[in-house]
């Protein structure tokens, strides 16, 4: 009897908590997954590009020291051997407003420019790669990103403007931390698809599963001693014999009202790619954007 009691709880344990086991098994197939891609991305193309400079950091505005310098051309080669772009950085003190241009498109030109007659690209001469100028100059302070190749087809509005964004916040108070984000921004963004996605695959797996082992293990005596008593229990044949059966109507009460439609969308533009879409004086697709301080 004992022996058929347990049996008979292992059962309607599995069978009250069949939705949690499948939603687990689901998590685990998401881990496989994503585990898959980190590896498949592992097996990095080597740099083709052999024309651009060596060179990285370019701080003509002399806002960062020689020690910050060093550490982010080493944090920019390990994030460019991961992301396969070419990761640039340009500060500079320029008045923008002299050079016959309005600001945005002064800077846009001169962001563009750098980076086709640097010959940066990870995978050709004008190819996968990104810049970020930032100026110093008095009151005309501002950023503006340059996407080329891959980064320009991944990177749509939102994208450019959470990086100017990172940069414009943090800047002033910490310009190194401000340009070491930018490239791990990007970096996060070429790799995983968003910044959120910078999450590591432990978390995506195993927080929700442990989440979902307490709820299901301290919810499993209270559940069990909800159902122990029910109406049938002492009733023979298991179902009760309901004498009288009778709906009683007591008033009826519609309401109505308009649902408003929309026939445009307002989405972010997250993941569109091809975010400021336009050609440089050379001819190459960039995109990009400015920010101004």
């Amino acid at each position: 009897m004992e022996q058929d009691f347990k049996r008979e709880a292992r059962k309607q344990y599995f069978k009250y908590f069949r939705v949690w086991f499948a939603g687990l098994g689901c998590l685990l197939l998401m881990g496989a997954v994503i585990i898959g891609g980190k590896l498949m991305k592992s097996d990095t193309t080597e740099r083709t590009n052999e024309d651009s400079p060596q060179e990285r950091v370019y701080d003509y505005a002399d806002v960062l020291t020689d020690a910050e310098e060093e550490k982010l051309r080493e944090y920019i080669a390990e994030c460019e051997a991961e992301a396969q772009i070419d990761i640039v950085l340009v500060t500079v003190e320029e008045d923008m407003e002299s050079l016959g241009y309005s600001y945005d498109s002064a800077m846009t030109n001169y962001a563009d420019d750098f980076y086709d007659y640097g010959q940066f690209g990870y995978d050709r001469v004008h190819g996968d790669g990104v810049l970020l100028l930032d100026n110093w100059y008095e009151d005309q302070e501002g950023s503006c990103l340059s996407t080329c190749g891959s980064v320009h087809d991944e990177f749509g509005d939102y994208e450019i403007d959470r990086v100017l964004d990172e940069v414009y916040y943090t800047v002033g108070n910490n310009p190194y931390k401000a340009y070491r984000n930018y490239v791990t921004m990007v970096t996060d963004y070429m790799t995983s698809g968003s910044v959120g996605a910078s999450i590591p695959w432990w978390a995506i797996v195993i927080v929700p599963v442990i989440a979902a082992l307490i709820f299901a293990f301290t919810h499993l005596k209270q559940k069990a001693a909800d159902t122990t008593t029910t109406s049938s229990t002492y009733v023979a044949g298991g179902r009760p014999d309901i004498k009288v059966r009778r709906d009683d109507f007591i008033r009826k009460n519609v309401v109505t009202r308009r649902i408003e439609t929309s026939s445009s969308s307002s989405g972010s533009g997250h993941r569109s790619g091809g975010g400021g879409s336009h050609r440089s004086s050379s001819g190459v697709r960039h995109g990009g954007g400015v920010r101004r301080r």
